[in-house]
């Protein structure tokens, strides 16, 4: 169960990064007006809604086409967090229009990445479902402290490509958390007391 925990932190703090940084990004190190940052910002918004919704749309093609459970369900979180680290692209081009189409496809991934539900109604064990899920909620909301904090400390005056460093980084190890942590999806069986 560790695994999904992590890679929840890993898939959240994308999230949060674009709920407190990156409008400021705009604003602050692209030199736009709080008008025209607040309509470029909304676009990663509207790609992550599109991966929302794929990504149910593909994980159920998947089962249907006779994948496992595992590989319908992970193979979205996997594809949409590889799509995410595609965010470091921004650091390395002046053009807005590249820095905002680079993090709508980050964004994108993210919402593809976002059916790590199904994981935990999959592998708990039926009597620990809202325990697992609570603690899912909450591992993974602990990036919402932490991912504003550290690119807060990252980011300098003249430099913004750290904290696309971090969440490239972070991202990664989402991927290798649901990789290699993440074994067979099947409910862990429930200890009989002893």
């Amino acid at each position: 169960m560790w695994g999904i925990y992590i890679g929840q932190f890993c898939l959240t703090s994308t999230l949060w990064f674009f709920l407190t940084w990156f409008p400021t990004y705009l604003v602050d190190y692209r030199g736009m007006d709080y008008i025209k940052s607040g309509l470029l910002a909304s676009l990663p918004f509207a790609a992550a809604l599109v991966g929302v919704l794929a990504s149910g749309v593909v994980s159920d093609f998947l089962l249907r086409r006779g994948a496992s459970l595992g590989m319908a369900r992970k193979a979205p979180i996997i594809a949409g967090l590889l799509l995410s680290t595609l965010m470091a692209g921004a650091a390395f081009t002046d053009s807005t229009a590249l820095v905002v189409a680079f993090l709508s496809i980050a964004f994108f991934g993210n919402g593809l990445a976002s059916i790590t539900w199904t994981l935990v109604s999959a592998l708990a064990p039926e009597r620990l479902l809202g325990l697992t899920g609570g603690m899912f909620n909450f591992i993974g909301n602990l990036s919402s402290i932490a991912t504003p904090i550290v690119i807060g400390f990252l980011v300098t005056e003249e430099s913004f490509t750290p904290a696309f460093a971090y969440m490239t980084a972070i991202t990664v190890a989402g991927i290798l958390a649901y990789v290699f942590l993440v074994g067979r999806v099947e409910r862990v069986p429930e200890r009989q007391p002893v």
